[in-house]
């Protein structure tokens, strides 16, 4: 896991104990929020020495996941998450992730993303996010 980041990038905080495991992400402010990248390294790359498809997918829902809890403004969990990919990852990369909200309900936000290295499209993923109500630190739901 390295923790050097791309020139213009700096670290990203760290929501939960899978990004910990599986990060570090980078991120830079691009105009009206962040935008997230993951530079590959030899623990998430297959057995071909290309970045897993598996960890593709992780970093799609993880970005798009902070993405959407920050620009709707409550937590989210993934219900739904399909993944396309479209070209090879190699080890060293910086994978740039992206998503646009298509939609918005009462308790559902749907989602189209992509990552991109190098500004090639390598991935688009469909995602739909389902509000919950936040935790306490114990890991009870607040009353009322």
């Amino acid at each position: 896991m390295t923790r050097e980041t791309a020139e213009g990038w700096h670290l990203a905080p760290s929501p939960n104990g899978f990004t910990d495991r599986f990060g570090p992400l980078q991120r830079r402010w691009a105009g009206d929020r962040w935008a997230y990248a993951l530079r590959v390294d030899d623990g998430h790359r297959n057995e071909a020495g290309l970045m897993h498809g598996g960890a593709m997918t992780a970093l799609i829902d993880e970005v798009i996941g902070t993405f959407v809890n920050e620009t709707v403004g409550r937590p989210h969990v993934t219900v739904q998450l399909a993944t396309t990919f479209l070209k090879a990852v190699n080890v060293g990369d910086l994978v740039e992730a992206s998503g646009e909200i298509v939609k918005v309900t009462g308790s559902m936000t749907f989602v189209d993303a992509k990552l991109r290295v190098g500004g090639s499209v390598v991935a688009t993923a469909s995602l739909i996010f389902k509000a919950i109500r936040p935790r306490t630190p114990d890991g009870d739901t607040p009353k009322g």
